[in-house]
């Protein structure tokens, strides 16, 4: 009886039984090659179904790696047997992390492997004396798929890094490394074998110049939790953020500054974000906003000066600006100030992206700070989402932002009017944006 064989895309890792010229999932031309499958009698006893009872239920274990922030985005450190996806800009700080984390595990008596497909051992040695990790891990330098997995199977490791799973290939595969059906065998292999041996794995994946990881999606449903490491390369903190985590809360942000010993982790990211917050002129007003479990308070900033063109120009950073445009309009309804004169622009510093309606008041308060020429004061905070009618709406986590105001001494809070109550801090509560622009430039 004849071998059967398929064809495979070697871009995007589409099947077919024929040869084409084109391949019809990634528009490629002359990709195909013909491969022999691998028999599924691979000899393992098939598994059964078991019943767990509630006693046989335990709560999953956790490493701490010792860096604070790190162990904040993963819900309280590395649940053992996880696999974790972790991208980012080039540069960005990717490698100095997975080095921090991997000597910490180190010194606490855990052994680690870290696994190189895109530098030599003296680069890494080079790497690892600038950061000054005393501390000694083992090192494997390859991009072949099988010398990892007999690594993990002759040696038992707390934690295996891959750096990077884009530059690991299966060299059985019709493919070129970084395609994603490379991208999909490796990393699909890679997890069953560390989650049999209770290893857990951090993969580090290249993103594209849209800013996601590179590789097919389902790279990022396969794993447990995916990080991107983000911030501005000429600034000196990251952010590391959670996207997907099977094990603790979403959205949570670990904030990092960089050094040149490495990253050391920001515990207090309120007054880290306030410390160079200078003389308060108009524009200028506080939000805490909420990232993950945790509050931080950050300075929203705004512009309102007038227009040298036909048509105003908006644009803001840190702030959606389709609702920065609805937001002038309800303005412009409610209040009755024209803005069609006037170029707005709205900053949140610090380089963070506020997804949250939250932010709608500060944003409205900073506008029509700076329209009114009059400063809203160095110890005031805004939060709350503003509606198309011009109403202030209710907003979660009230309690912990007012907390959170109150800890760095922050002595004023404009909110929504919910009840929410709070000794040593004045609690404002607005109904609506004519209430708030009435309260503008009073008891300044």
């Amino acid at each position: 009886m004849a071998k059967k064989t398929v064809f495979v895309c070697s871009s995007c890792g589409h099947e077919t039984l024929k040869w084409l010229g084109k391949c019809p999932m990634c528009q490629g031309w002359d990709t195909f090659r013909e491969f022999s499958p691998a028999s599924k009698a691979d000899g393992k006893e098939p598994r059964r179904p078991v019943i767990l009872t509630d006693e046989e239920l335990a709560d999953e274990e956790r490493i701490a790696t010792g860096i604070g922030e790190m162990d904040r985005v993963l819900g309280g450190g590395m649940t053992i047997g996880s696999a974790i996806l972790l991208g980012g800009d080039p540069g960005i700080g990717k490698t100095t992390l997975c080095f921090e984390v991997a000597a910490r595990l180190t010194e606490l008596g855990l052994k680690v492997l870290y696994v190189s497909g895109e530098e030599s051992l003296k680069q890494l040695a080079s790497r690892k004396k600038r950061l000054g990790l005393a501390a000694g891990f083992a090192f494997l330098t390859t991009n072949h798929l099988d010398d990892i997995l007999s690594a993990i199977g002759e040696e038992r490791y707390a934690l295996v890094i891959v750096d990077s799973v884009q530059a690991v290939y299966n060299p059985k595969l019709p493919m070129l490394p970084g395609s994603m059906g490379q991208v999909k065998d490796v990393s699909t292999r890679l997890t069953m074998e560390a989650k049999a041996l209770d290893t857990s794995l951090i993969f580090i994946g290249h993103v594209t110049k849209e800013g996601v990881i590179a590789g097919p999606k389902v790279l990022e449903h396969m794993v447990d939790t995916v990080l991107y490491f983000e911030g501005d390369k000429m600034l000196p903190y990251r952010m590391l953020r959670t996207i997907k985590n099977r094990y603790g809360a979403v959205e949570e942000v670990g904030i990092f500054q960089m050094t040149g010993d490495g990253l050391v982790s920001v515990e207090n990211p309120s007054r880290f974000f306030m410390s160079q917050r200078g003389d308060i002129g108009e524009g200028s007003s506080l939000f805490p906003c909420i990232t993950g479990s945790r509050p931080i308070v950050l300075e929203v900033q705004a512009i309102t000066q007038k227009t040298n063109f036909s048509m105003p120009r908006r644009l803001s950073l840190g702030y959606d600006v389709n609702r920065l445009f609805i937001l002038i309009s309800v303005i412009e309804k409610t209040v009755g100030k024209p803005f069609f004169d006037r170029d707005i622009y709205v900053n949140v510093t610090g380089g963070m992206k506020v997804n949250e309606p939250a932010i709608d008041l500060p944003v409205a308060a900073s506008i029509l700070s700076s329209h009114k020429e009059v400063a809203l004061g160095r110890e005031t905070a805004f939060f709350g989402e503003v509606g198309l009618t011009g109403e202030i709406r209710k907003t979660v986590n009230m309690d912990l932002r007012i907390r959170e105001c109150q800890r760095i001494g922050i002595k004023r809070v404009f909110c929504p009017a919910d009840g929410a109550h709070s000794e040593g801090i004045e609690i404002v509560t607005i109904g609506n944006l004519k209430e708030l622009n009435k309260k503008i430039g009073k008891d300044r």
